[in-house]
């Protein structure tokens, strides 16, 4: 949960980038969540992209994450160009690794 503000912040600063404006889409999925915890969580964290409940932890499953938080870009051919294991704390320190990875 203390990923949020720095998330919240890649997808501001992201969104204001001219390199990345309009090449980003942000998506939260929270691995053994059901739909009313992926709410409050947004809610209180104030989240301003969408949130998917996976209470089974299927989406993890199929992609083998075991651990989390993991953050991921893919490209537009949904190939995955980047990905961070674990958690992070600088915003622009994660922007400059998704700006590597998006052309």
């Amino acid at each position: 949960m203390a990923q949020a503000p720095v998330l919240n912040e890649v997808c501001n600063l992201a969104g204001k980038d001219p390199a990345l404006k309009g090449k980003l889409k942000f998506m939260g999925v929270g691995k053994g969540n059901d739909d009313k915890a992926m709410k409050m969580w947004k809610t209180f964290y104030k989240v301003p992209f969408p949130m998917i409940a996976d209470p089974n932890s299927k989406f993890a499953e199929a992609l083998n994450f075991s651990n989390y938080p993991v953050t991921m870009v893919l490209d537009k051919t949904r190939k995955i160009v980047w990905v961070h294991v674990g958690a992070f704390d600088n915003a622009q320190e994660v922007l400059k690794g998704i700006k590597a990875a998006v052309k």
